[in-house]
């Protein structure tokens, strides 16, 4: 388990004032669930992805896992680092190497690096500099390299941005086999593919993350309006679905293809 009590965060302006980003933080994640990250712009979420990450250390709190202060010691930050994959949203920042095929084959065994260049489709740019690849292709390479290790936290920060539809649903596959052994979070502006894909979203807004399970997040829309999102389309849907007395009111669903499912379902039995 990974767990946050009492963090607090500032940082320094440029007017050397100090502004707060979290307040009296306190969370616990777990593994065997995908979280999705939602905030508005500016909000925290990778400073929040960067204190979980081992990279950036609270102001005052802690940061554990498994019990253990990720940062009590130098070395506890080192052990618990090579427990976390974190996939940046700019991804140019993991690459050092001459070549695709020099960042995979960096710390690992061959046969692991045969099994991420076909599960990648990474294969036509081995021979490429990883900093000549297009946004979508540096975002798929930047997790072939995180998932080298296996980590024990999966971080990914815009993972699915700038992908084409294919490679965009191959990531949230992956993103959701990998969550059954281990802990996942994910950031994402796609609200309403957050809400088809993860098991529980983080809201972040006021110094705070608030946890959520998907259907209580669904009914109770106020709670996406107070972080300033956007009602996702589901709940949209299902609310006026409910409104005209075609569902009950406790009758919504994470994704419009089970709203569709749940409607001919409906008009099967009338």
């Amino acid at each position: 388990m990974l767990e946050l009590k009492n963090v607090n965060y500032t940082v320094k302006t440029t007017q050397g004032d100090e502004r707060p980003i979290f307040n009296q933080l306190s969370l616990s994640l777990v593994p065997h669930k995908l979280y999705g990250l939602l905030g508005v712009n500016g909000v925290g979420k990778t400073t929040f992805l960067n204190l979980i990450s081992g990279l950036v250390a609270p102001t005052t709190g802690t940061v554990a896992f498994k019990t253990k202060d990720v940062y009590q010691s130098a070395k506890q930050r080192r052990d618990y680092l090579d427990q976390v994959g974190y996939c940046l949203q700019n991804p140019d920042s993991l690459f050092f190497n001459k070549t695709v095929l020099d960042e995979l084959r960096y710390g690992a065994g061959a046969a692991s690096v045969e099994n991420l260049i076909q599960q990648f489709a990474l294969k036509p740019l081995l021979t490429a500099s990883p900093f000549e690849l297009s946004g979508g292709q540096k975002k798929r390479l930047a997790l072939a390299i995180m998932l080298k290790k296996q980590p024990e936290i999966l971080l990914c920060d815009e993972i699915t941005a700038g992908l084409d539809a294919h490679y965009r649903q191959f990531v949230l596959d992956l993103l959701k086999q990998y969550k059954r052994q281990h802990l996942t979070i994910w950031v994402t502006h796609d609200i309403d593919e957050a809400v088809a894909v993860s098991d529980e979203l983080l809201f972040i807004g006021h110094g705070r993350v608030q946890k959520y399970p998907i259907l209580a997040a669904l009914r109770q829309p106020a709670i996406f309006k107070h972080y300033h999102l956007r009602v996702p389309s589901q709940a949209a849907i299902s609310k006026a679905l409910i409104t005209q007395g075609l569902f009950t009111d406790q009758q919504y669903y994470r994704s419009n293809q089970e709203i569709a499912a749940a409607i001919t379902q409906i008009w099967k039995l009338r």
